[in-house]
């Protein structure tokens, strides 16, 4: 099964993840795109942009507990 694989780089080195089903690369320019709220909520987590380095996406191929990497977004 393919799924969207959005990675957040916080400022200090540290990562999450979520798993989208449809590209979110829209969702994610919203999210950008806003001026006075800077926190997201996510499947497991609510994290502030502010202190978000880097976005990265992906797609993946989920097979039970592993992933495939296919390509970046």
């Amino acid at each position: 099964m393919e799924r969207y694989k959005v990675i957040f780089e916080f400022n200090n080195g540290q990562e999450e993840t979520s798993y989208y089903t449809e590209n979110p690369s829209s969702r994610i320019n919203d999210w950008l795109e806003r001026e006075n709220s800077q926190w997201v909520r996510l499947e497991n987590a609510v994290i502030n942009l502010e202190n978000v380095n880097v976005i990265r996406v992906g797609l993946v191929k989920i097979n039970g507990e592993s992933e495939e990497f296919i390509e970046w977004v």
